[in-house]
């Protein structure tokens, strides 16, 4: 084996810190804050550029990124990557290994672009995250006003002491940068915000369209799929132009009244025959992007059985992603007490054995018991339940909402005095 091919190997496949996303990828926030991917730990704290005050080249080639990649490649575990390693450490498939089996056919390429401080030659984007703007028909509880426009103006109306106006990813100069990008689009990835109902979603997608890259451009999608049509555009007819099947990952944490409190703005029946349309549509491929929370831990079995009986989830489907939540911290699973977690835990074994009697895949199975792991990592309640209760109370009241009537599962930790708190 010659060295270079020592090298490739080792960092695709036995480093525990190389990852591909700082070479073809830069994930920027609707606020214009920049990291190297979306669950990156700067996400939220200052970035590590800014895509409204500076040029694409400039925050791929900043500081911070040169250092990172530096770091990838000498085996240290920069904190930028801290969610991945934790996933790591529990035997947790994470994104850092998705990403480098995904785009490992751009190696060569990358590490023949790289200078010895760290920084690029040039940047070719081969996966696309770049979020313009926080617009959401949604307020749903696990997010925040960084990421919705309903959430910004429902704390600026309630003068939450953290209130305030997210500035919007709106440099023109940089959208332009982005156009330019788009003939070396492997993936392209929208999320938001809801980007279904985002303009500069349609500005790529019909440059795309336009300069025929919709031959070999792969289209994903993170949208709570509320709407299929948008002003004068009709999604399923500019989707038919794409070779590839497009991928939509609809983010769909239950079904149902439960599905309405924990993303406020669903209508359910609105949403359930999007869904089944989508399912029926040859040219596109349905996804669940499931959060694991507090919210769903205790009946995520109820919700595995629903996608079932609706077809909605097949054995010849994609793995249907089952993301193990770490932030907002106070509605993690993690914070349930044991006895809930007992309960949660059977929930989810309901869960493998219905895949597993349907002859899903191993690899459909595994999701599932990779959150048995994670529910077990962490004893967080007396650490949070002062502000799980606080702020479901909070939101509950702003909302008209019910959340013992709709989780009576999980009523009794609203109650201060309940000590042995057992679950209904």
């Amino acid at each position: 084996m010659s060295i270079i091919n020592f090298y490739k190997n080792h960092h695709l496949t036995d480093s525990k810190t190389f990852c591909m996303a700082p070479w073809v990828h830069l994930y920027s926030s609707p606020s214009g804050e920049s990291a190297p991917c979306c669950i990156a730990d700067s996400c939220g704290n200052g970035g590590l550029g800014n895509t409204k005050t500076q040029t694409l080249m400039e925050v791929v080639n900043s500081e911070k990124m040169n250092e990172l990649r530096k770091d990838m490649l000498t085996g240290i575990m920069n904190t930028e990557c801290r969610k991945c390693h934790d996933h790591e450490k529990q035997k947790v498939l994470s994104s850092r290994n998705m990403l480098n089996d995904e785009f490992k056919e751009f190696y060569d390429e990358c590490m023949e672009n790289t200078n010895d401080d760290g920084s690029l030659k040039e940047f070719k984007m081969r996966y696309f995250d770049i979020r313009f703007s926080n617009i959401c028909n949604f307020k749903c509880r696990t997010c925040g006003g960084g990421f919705s426009s309903q959430w910004e103006q429902e704390d600026l109306k309630s003068k939450v002491t953290y209130a305030r106006v997210f500035p919007k990813n709106d440099n023109p100069d940089f959208l332009q940068d982005i156009v330019e990008q788009v003939p070396n689009l492997k993936t392209a990835y929208f999320a938001g915000g809801e980007p279904l109902i985002t303009e500069e979603h349609y500005i790529l997608l019909e440059e795309m369209i336009r300069t025929k890259k919709s031959d070999h451009i792969q289209l994903r999608y993170n949208t709570n799929m509320s709407n299929l049509k948008f002003k004068n555009k009709d999604l399923l007819a500019l989707w038919k132009h794409f070779k590839n099947k497009i991928s939509i990952y609809a983010s769909i944490d239950h079904y149902g009244e439960r599905a309405e409190y924990i993303r406020h703005g669903t209508d359910w029946g609105v949403v359930e025959e999007n869904l089944l349309l989508a399912k029926k549509t040859p040219y596109i491929n349905l996804q669940m992007n499931t959060v694991l929370s507090v919210f769903n831990f205790l009946t995520i079995g109820d919700f595995y059985q629903y996608l079932v009986d609706k077809q909605l989830y097949t054995k010849d489907d994609f793995i249907y992603t089952l993301y193990n939540m770490s932030t907002p911290e106070h509605y993690t699973c993690h914070i349930l007490p044991e006895e809930y977690k007992v309960t949660g835990k059977a929930s989810l074994e309901h869960a493998i054995q219905l895949l597993q009697t349907n002859k899903f895949k191993l690899s459909h199975v595994n999701q599932l018991k990779d959150a048995l792991v994670w529910a077990s990592l962490y004893e967080t309640w007396d650490k949070h339940k002062y502000a799980f209760r606080s702020e479901i109370n909070r939101v509950d009241k702003l909302r008209g909402e019910n959340f013992r009537k709709t989780f009576p599962e999980l009523a009794d930790l609203l109650d201060p005095d309940n000590k042995k708190l057992l679950p209904i």
